[in-house]
Formats: structure tokens, sequence, C-alpha cells
């Protein structure tokens, strides 16, 4: 499971505040159990508050470097039981990735990339490399020149571990099919779960609609009127244009938005706008895989799912994404 969990700041609507949040969350994954859990958002002192209502058999690998203060975290909680920590590293998103707190290329926030590897408590030679990230939500410029990190950090560790599958996860702050999704998708680098499961949808289950991010507009954002506004609104995103998290409040805003739009449409590619609301494909958040090297070792997805999809009561401002894999020799 990859879950923006929403940071822990004073929301519009009380009822969306982490406190009143806090139970819907643990029960999302006290319902689903996942294996792996990649959380992204949290602040520190937020995120050790949640871990202690979660079941006791989940260990947590977070930022080596973490405060209380404004320290987004790119989490990766497994449940031990079935798995056991073998390796680990976290390296920032910048120019300098092991230097603490650093960004580049206007990145609104500091991001980074958590590093994981496991192998099966039932079978030592089954091992798995699992990274977490969150790209910028403004640039994107950062975002592309953060997911080249993640591309080329991934092949060290395949190269260190060529007999290993690899799982992706995390919020990525863009839809398939753009430039983000391109580079770490392209050449058959990593695989998009979703797309794999659509192609084998015979012996592999997904959804309709596929939104994840939802600025608090619940079950609503998955429907077809929604999804319209959703492709104009991720085109220009995908053009670097900086939009507000969820519809605007007042009629400056709005006029603000429009004017972005306006100076940015000669850019705009009609047909490809098309082909995008028709695949009802906008899910920022991602599950993305890669077998082993020597294919010794594969994943197989049977499913992949937008999971907790309320209408109120909200989880999170995401709802979270379950990919459920058959590990195979």
């Amino acid at each position: 499971m990859t879950f923006n969990i929403r940071v822990d700041i004073l929301e519009h609507d009380p009822e969306n505040n982490f406190t009143k949040r806090i139970h819907r969350l643990t029960q999302t994954i006290e319902k689903w159990q996942p294996t792996i859990l990649c959380v992204q958002e949290p602040l520190t002192n937020q995120f050790q508050h949640w871990l202690s209502h979660l079941p006791s058999y989940y260990r947590s690998i977070g930022s080596p470097n973490s405060s209380s203060d404004f320290d987004f975290q790119v989490a990766i909680l497994y449940n031990s039981q079935i798995l056991k920590l073998s390796d680990q590293d976290y390296l920032w998103l910048s120019k300098t990735p092991r230097t603490v707190g650093s960004k580049d290329w206007n990145s609104h926030a500091v991001r980074t990339l958590n590093i994981a590897r496991f192998h099966l408590v039932s079978d030592e030679s089954m091992n798995l490399l699992v990274f977490n990230t969150h790209l910028d939500a403004k640039s994107e410029q950062a975002r592309q020149e953060q997911a080249k990190i993640i591309r080329s950090t991934i092949n060290e560790w395949r190269r260190k571990y060529p007999t290993d599958v690899v799982l992706l996860l995390g919020d990525f702050n863009t839809i398939p099919q753009q430039t983000t999704y391109n580079i770490l998708t392209s050449s058959e680098f990593l695989y998009d779960t979703w797309t794999v499961c659509k192609t084998h949808s015979s012996t592999c289950t997904s959804n309709t609609f596929s939104s994840t991010f939802h600025g608090w507009l619940g079950s609503i954002i998955n429907t077809y009127g929604l999804q319209l506004l959703q492709t104009l609104g991720y085109t220009y995103h995908g053009l670097g244009v900086i939009l507000p998290h969820g519809l605007p409040r007042n009629i400056s805003s709005f006029i603000d938005v429009l004017k972005k739009f306006t100076r940015y449409s000669r850019q705009i590619n009609l047909s490809t706008m098309i082909v995008t609301w028709s695949s009802h494909r906008f899910h920022v958040d991602w599950i993305l895989y890669q077998n082993s090297f020597d294919r010794t070792q594969r994943l197989q997805p049977k499913l992949i799912s937008v999971i907790d999809i309320r209408s109120r009561s909200y989880s999170s401002d995401h709802f979270p994404l379950i990919a459920l894999f058959q590990f195979e020799k």
C-alpha cells in the first residue's frame, strides 16, 4: 500500500484535522493489513503518534535525521512477521543527495527517497528492494530531476542485488504518461502495476477509475465530470503551472487560475488531453515494480485498487492505493 496520510495542520473543516482522522487511518491499515506500507507527508511527531495506534507487528524505517520541525516523512512500514530487514538507506533528492535537508531546482519542499531491502521470513532466498518517495508538488523541473535521481539510485541497488525484485511506491504529484512518469517507466525500466493489470484483466483485478488525490472532495472525484476538470488541471500541472490544492474558494483565486491557464494554452495538445480523459488514469500515487535481472524471481500482479473511497469522514486528502502480488521463483 502507498498512502499519503496528509500533514498534521489546521484544516478548513475541523473534521479533517489529523486528530479526527487518526482512527480512520488506523482502521484502514487494520482492515487491509498490507505487508509493505509506504506513507508520505506526515511530520515526525505525527507519524510516531500514529505508529503507536497500529498493530505491534509493524516496524518502521524513517529519516535518520528527523526532527519535530516541518520534516515530511516517507516512512516504510513492514509486517515483521512476514519480512525481515537486511539493508537500508536514505537520500535527499537534490544535487547533493547526502546533504541533510538539501533541495534544488526550485523544489518547494525538501524531498527524499527511503530505501529498504527485505527477505521473506519463510524463505531467505526471496528478496525485495523497496523504495518510497514523495516528489515535489509545485516545480515540474524538480519532479523530473528528482525522478532521474530515483532511477539512477534504483540502478545502483539493482547492480548490487541483481537477483532482487524492485518496488517503487509513492506520491509522485504527476499522473501517468507525463514526463516524470516516462522517466521512470521508459525502456521497460519499471512497470506500472496498473498498466500490467489492465493488460491481463483475466488474471488481475483493478478499478475503472483511478484518482487518488481528491483534495477533500471525496468520492465525487471519481466521476466523469470531475475527471474532465482533472484532465485540465493535471495537463497544465505537467507544463509547470502551479495550481492550488483543491478548488478556488474565492473570485480572485479563480481569476488567478484562469490567467495561468491562458498563459500556457498554446502548449496544450487537445488530442493528448482527450486520450488522458478517456483513460481515467489520474492517480498521482503509483506502485511500480521490476523483476530480478536474471528473471529468477518475479512479481505477478493479481490486484491493484484505489480503496477506502469515502464521500465524507475522510482518512486523508488522498485515497490509498493497494497492490497484491504473487511472488514467484
